[in-house]
This record gives structure tokens, C-alpha cells and sequence, in this order.
């Protein structure tokens, strides 16, 4: 099913479209919209649409100006203008940026499906094309290509020199293709496939990487394939790396792969040390494994040189589930994750050994993240008992330390705001009713770009920021109409809403619910002021 997100700073037109239209009967699944473009870049990247349907002219940046950054960071999108106006210019405009349908309103949904299924065809047909084993042989088979990867890899050997490097480049340039750029970073792109399996992802990156106009270009390596990124500056190149990383972790040919990582070297400013971005793209790709906890993506500032007892045992899960977790929420963790080692242990009873070795460590590490010493801040009768105890004691033992280790932590006011995602909870939970609130504010009060802070705050806490934002604001809205008589439009804007009925949507589509029906299924039900 395609993802579609849609741009119009006119609210009735998004509503109409929104609800008016069969999305998944037509095969599509509207994802988000936005109001501008400066709104709707960041949600982009956050939820990795594949199509774009835009208006023109909108307030702070236009559609245009949105077109030209979508297809600067991901040029993959297929964009469909859905404009106003009939104007000659705008046309060409669209037409540089390769957007793929230009409509005109208004506009019936059978246009507005001929078109998405136009669009949609192109792309699955460009995916297909991907896939091809014939289209990989014909791009091995061409000489250019092969000598423009073997050149490219020349780059990632343990040395070089200047004037081999600057032949390179000339070299290079004389293929059309031009390295020279004011900043650059090294992807390293690791994944288990042989043979056929290991061409097609090799393809499918080096697909992706054409597709984005010469920001990056990829060779394959031993261990998978590397990527060399291009930009105008460090935050851009940074930019560039995670929005790439982050749409080819997503590729068909590598999301199924369950070994896949994809590491972020140092941004360097001189083609002569892109080897030192590859050499600590590789240390964090050696450092890493095994032990990233789930995560995909992960970049040369996000490396925990922690070198503890819960590394060695691989426990790291669990102790990620609890960093930032209130004390309210400990039983369930825990059950959960007795459930996932139950599935894979021979026995209940090693199953629980683990899950109790697991639990003393990550009490140790949320204490020790909130600046105290363990030996300090815990009971040592409850480390015991947590350890040596039986079954029953034992287990109530473990839900004590790890309730005692999270009051440390809340008490001393650190652990949850020491890491940059803990940073940025902390900040949503104080700014989440402020309706113009983006990830870009979010990215820069913690000190990251854009597509990295996007990146680690989804591998950390499993879902996106726009999905975290949204169901933070859901549950202060539930708040709200358990214990107020405050009207739903009311809470809307309470919660960070200008529109009360997109308000209204979310919430049905998060809850199952009306907001109005929420609250009379609430048992403590207050008086409602709502007409």
C-alpha cells in the first residue's frame, strides 16, 4: 500500500480530501498532512511517504520551495502538485523538479485517483525495475558503471595519497560525475547476503543513490557496500546521510535482512580524509555489532564505550526499555520481556535466571545515568534477593530494585534528560500543547540535525516523532475529557490542535473512538459543556 502526505494550508480542502476520499479501498494510506511546507518537510522525513501531493502557494514556505527540498534529501518521493493555478511558470518549475502530475483544482476523487494510480505505477514499476536481474546485469555489463564503482572504492582503502586522490577526481570527472563538495561522510552498509541475493541490494542502492542527482554515490565492498555522501555543509551532509540511510534500511532488497546495519562515519570538510570518515564508519560498525539492540542505523557520536557486564550478556534490550520508563510501568516491561526469553529459552527457570541478571544490571545503569553510585543507591538486601532469592521472592525482589533505581533517577532530575532523546521527552512533555511545535525545534534544543535526531529517536524508542507527538497529545487529551467539562475544541487547542477536526480525526483513529464517546465510557464521566 502507498503512503501519501498531503500539503494544503487550507483547511476545509485537507478535510474533504482526508475523509472524502477512499484511501485504502484505492490502495493508499493517507500518513499525515500539514498546513506549509516548513510543517510538512520534517513529518516527510519522518514518515517516509512515497508520494507527496501538494498546493503551491502557502504560507513560510510554498510548494515549491517544499517540492525542491524533498527531492534534495529524498528524491525518491513521487510529488503531485494540486494547484489553484493555472500558471505557465509554476508548470516549468514542477516540471525541473520532476514532479510527476501537476492538477488543478477543484478537483473530483476519480481525478485525484487516476493520478495517485499513475504515479504509483511509475514507482512500483522503478521498484520492479530495481529488482530485475536483468537490469542488474545490463548495469553490470556497462563499463562506465563498473569503473566508476571500482574507482569510488579505491577511496576506501587504509591509504592513499594526494596525487593519487586528485587523479581520482579527475578521472571521476571525466565520467560526468563531480566529487568536489564542501563537506562529505562515509556509510558503511553491512548485510549478510551472497551471490544473487548480495547484487540485488548492491543495485538497489546504487539505484537509490542515482536517484538522489549526485549527493551519493555507492561501490560495493566485501562485507556489502559503502556510500559516500556529498553536501554544501556539515548539518547537510549529516542531513543527506541519515535521510539516505534511513530510505535504504527501508529498500525491499534489505528490510528483510535482520543483520542489516547501515554506520555513519565523521563528517570531514577535505576529500583528502574521506578515509577517515570510512575508517570510523567502520569502528562503529565493528564496535556495534551485536549489541545495537535493535537498531539499524547508527552513527560515530551514538557509540556507548561502556564496557559492562550487560554488553557481554547482549541485555542491553531491557535496560533500553527501562531508561526512561515511570515506575508505573516496571510489571508490564518485565512481562513482557519474560515472554520474549520464555519463547526462546529451553526452560522457564533459565529463562527467569536471565531476565533477573538483566534486571540488576539495567538498575545499576539507571542509577549510574542519574549520577549515583549503585552501591550507594541500592539496597544490597534487594540486589540479593533480586539475584539468589526464590522464584516468587526473587521476582518481587527485581520489581522493588528497579522501582527503587527509577525514584533515584526521578529524584535527581537526570538519566532521562542525560541522553539526547531523554532531552527531547523531557522538552515534549513541556511543549507538547504548542501547535506550531516541529521536529526541527526538537532536533535543535538537543543539538542534532534534523534526519539523525529523526533517526536515533525512532531506533530508541520504536516509533517515530510524529507518532510519539501524536500519542502524547492523545493521552493528555484522554486526560482531559476524564476529568473536565472542557469541550472538545477546547482540548484541541489544550493539546496542540488549531483544527478541532483533525482533532477529532486523530483521536478516532488512535482510540477507535469519538472523543465524545470516550468520555461517556468514561466511568468518571464529568459534566459535559459539549452541544
Amino acid at each position: 500500500m502507498m503512503k501519501v502526505f498531503l500539503v494544503d494550508d487550507e483547511i476545509a480542502i485537507r478535510e474533504n480530501l482526508r475523509n472524502s476520499f477512499p484511501w485504502e479501498e484505492r490502495g493508499f494510506q493517507l500518513v499525515g498532512e500539514a498546513p506549509d511546507g516548513e510543517m510538512a518537510l520534517p513529518m516527510i522525513r519522518d514518515l517516509n511517504p512515497d508520494i507527496l501531493l501538494t498546493d503551491i502557494r502557502m504560507p513560510f514556505m510554498d510548494g515549491m520551495q517544499l517540492c525542491a527540498g524533498v527531492k534534495r534529501l529524498m528524491p525518491w518521493v513521487g510529488i503531485v502538485i494540486l494547484s489553484g493555478y493555472d500558471d505557465f511558470s509554476y508548470a516549468q518549475q514542477a516540471i525541473s523538479l520532476g514532479v510527476r502530475e501537476y492538477l488543478l483544482k477543484p478537483i473530483t476523487a476519480q481525478e485525484l485517483g487516476k493520478a495517485l494510480d499513475r504515479v504509483a505505477g511509475q514507482i512500483a514499476e522503478e521498484r520492479n525495475a530495481q529488482q530485475s536481474l536483468e537490469t542488474l546485469r545490463r548495469d553490470v555489463a556497462s563499463g562506465n558503471r563498473f569503473l566508476r564503482e571500482k574507482l569510488l572504492a579505491s577511496l576506501f582503502t587504509e591509504e592513499g595519497d594526494r596525487f593519487e586522490d586528485e587523479q581520482l577526481m579527475r578521472q571521476m570527472r571525466s565520467m560526468g560525475v563531480n566529487l568536489a563538495a564542501a563537506c562529505y561522510a562515509v556509510i558503511d552498509i553491512a548485510f549478510p547476503y551472497r551471490d544473487e541475493a548480495r547484487a540485488r541490494a548492491r543495485a538497489a542502492l546504487s539505484a537509490l543513490a542515482e536517484a538522489s542527482g549526485g549527493s551519493v554515490y555507492t561501490c560495493g565492498m566485501a562485507h556489502g557496500a559503502r556510500a559516500l555522501v556529498l553536501g554544501d555543509n556539515e548539518r547537510d551532509a549529516e542531513e543527506r546521510a541519515y535521510s539516505f540511510a534511513s530510505s535504504a534500511a527501508h529498500l525491499p532488497q534489505l528490510e528483510s535482512c535482520g543483520e542489516l546495519m547501515l554506520s555513519i562515519g565523521e563528517t570531514v570538510s577535505d576529500f583528502y580524509d574521506i578515509r577517515r570518515s570510512m575508517q570510523s564508519a567502520r569502528h562503529v560498525r565493528h564496535a556495534a555489532a551485536g549489541q545495537q539492540g535493535g537498531r539499524r542505523i547508527i552513527g560515530v557520536g551514538e557509540l556507548n564505550d561502556r564496557t559492562t557486564l550487560l554488553d557481554s550478556l547482549e541485555l542491553s534490550p531491557l535496560y533500553e526499555r527501562l531508561q526512561y520508563a515511570p515506575a508505573g510501568e516496571v510489571d508490564a516491561i518485565l512481562a513482557e520481556y519474560a515472554d520474549m526469553l520464555g519463547a526462546t529459552a529451553e526452560a522457564q527457570e533459565l529463562a527467569t535466571g536471565y531476565l533477573r541478571i538483566a534486571a540488576v544490571i539495567s538498575a545499576r545503569h539507571i542509577v549510574c545515568d542519574a549520577g549515583m553510585e549503585p552501591q550507594e543507591a541500592l539496597d544490597d538486601t534487594l540486589v540479593s534477593e533480586a539475584l539468589n532469592a526464590p522464584q516468587e521472592a526473587g521476582m518481587a525482589a527485581v520489581r522493588a530494585l528497579l522501582t527503587q533505581a527509577i525514584d533515584c533517577r526521578d529524584r535527581n532530575g537526570r538519566g532521562l534528560g542525560e541522553t539526547p532523546v531523554g532531552k527531547a521527552r523531557v522538552y515534549l512533555s513541556k511543549c507538547y500543547a504548542n501547535p506550531n511545535l516541529m521536529l526541527q525545534d526538537v532536533a535543535g534544543e538537543v543539538g542534532m540535525s534534523q534526519s539523525h535526531f529523526s533517526t536515533v529517536f525512532s531506533q530508541e524508542t520504536g516509533i517515530t516523532f510524529t507518532q510519539y507527538l501524536t500519542a502524547l497529545r492523545i493521552g493528555k487529551a484522554k486526560e482531559l475529557l476524564a476529568a473536565t467539562s472542557m469541550r472538545s475544541s477546547e482540548i484541541a487547542f489544550e493539546v496542540g490542535y488549531n483544527d478541532a477536526h483533525y482533532f477529532s480525526y486523530l483521536f478516532k483513529k488512535h482510540t477507535g473512538v469519538t472523543p465524545s464517546e470516550y468520555r461517556k465510557s468514561n466511568k468518571n464521566e464529568p459534566v459535559s459543556n459539549e452541544n
